[in-house]
């Protein structure tokens, strides 16, 4: 029996709580800011979050060019794009439903790390594979969708954009060349992606429409520090450490927390079909870790 990593273990189910509470965290913070500007600073406050952070652990560093292509696709694909992208789809969509759609990244990381990168398949790893892809076509439930809402079809779309986003990031991050440790390099990353996405959000919103506010600052409190970064960090951490098809599956416990938090905190209903789709996702969870 492998010997187990207590301390990778612990980072991933900070990781799994921390992330399925900030998606109704999150949805409530979108109600008083655009999506461009609620990633925007929550970006920032990710960013200054972990600079300090490392830097009162003793591990601040200046990057070195060799460091750029790690930071740069962690920075956009991972951090800046992903987060909104999600955004952008939370913004039509109930938290937990999106959570849901977000975390399909399996569906795009498992074929291209058995393929391209040799990783072990087996017949339970697809079986997993396959399982948690039929949860995912019960939540779209495609013949139930009204395909005259566009802003439901947009909101799903972007959503599926993201989960792609980052499962690029994903086998980035497992497969590319690391000179620096994860936590030297987070603060740049977070830097990264924060200001393209300033710029975005200023030329598409100069008069910065944000309701300042208790709940819209509690939410950027816990979904920048924690959620952004240090949960960022942790999750680059574990993309490092683990298989791929292993992070990219356990991962969609969080979609799970989040829809039974936002059933609790933010009265979303939790239908029969959810109920089937994270049925299939944790069996497809189970098969691919046992």
């Amino acid at each position: 029996m492998p010997k187990i990593n207590y301390r990778i273990l612990g980072l991933f189910l900070f990781i799994i709580f921390s992330w399925g509470l900030g998606w109704p965290a999150n949805k409530a913070g979108l109600a008083y800011a655009t999506p461009a500007w609620y990633t925007a600073i929550r970006l920032i406050v990710g960013t200054v979050t972990m600079f300090i952070f490392v830097t009162a652990a003793g591990k601040f560093s200046l990057p070195k060019w060799k460091d750029f292509p790690l930071i740069f696709v962690i920075g956009i694909l991972q951090i800046s794009l992903y987060i909104y992208l999600t955004n952008l789809g939370l913004n039509y969509l109930p938290a937990g439903r999106s959570s849901l759609l977000a975390y399909t990244t399996p569906l795009w990381v498992m074929p291209f790390a058995i393929f391209m990168f040799q990783e072990k398949g087996g017949p339970l790893r697809w079986l997993g594979f396959f399982l948690g892809f039929g949860g995912l076509i019960i939540l779209l439930s495609p013949w139930e969708m009204n395909w005259t809402e566009k802003n439901i079809i947009f909101g799903t779309a972007m959503l599926l954009l993201a989960s792609l986003s980052w499962a690029i990031s994903i086998l980035c991050v497992r497969y590319m060349k690391w000179t620096k440790s994860p936590l030297e390099l987070i603060p740049w990353q977070l830097l990264l992606g924060a200001i393209p996405m300033i710029i975005y959000a200023y030329s598409q919103d100069p008069q910065i429409t944000v309701t300042w506010n208790t709940p819209l600052l509690l939410s950027l409190v816990y979904t920048g520090i924690i959620v952004t970064g240090l949960s960022y960090w942790s999750g680059v951490v574990i993309n490092k450490e683990l298989p791929t098809i292993i992070v990219s599956l356990g991962f969609l416990l969080v979609p799970v927390i989040s829809l039974s938090l936002s059933a609790v905190f933010m009265h979303e209903m939790i239908t029969f079909s959810m109920i089937a789709a994270m049925t299939l996702i944790i069996a497809g969870l189970v098969c691919v870790v046992v």
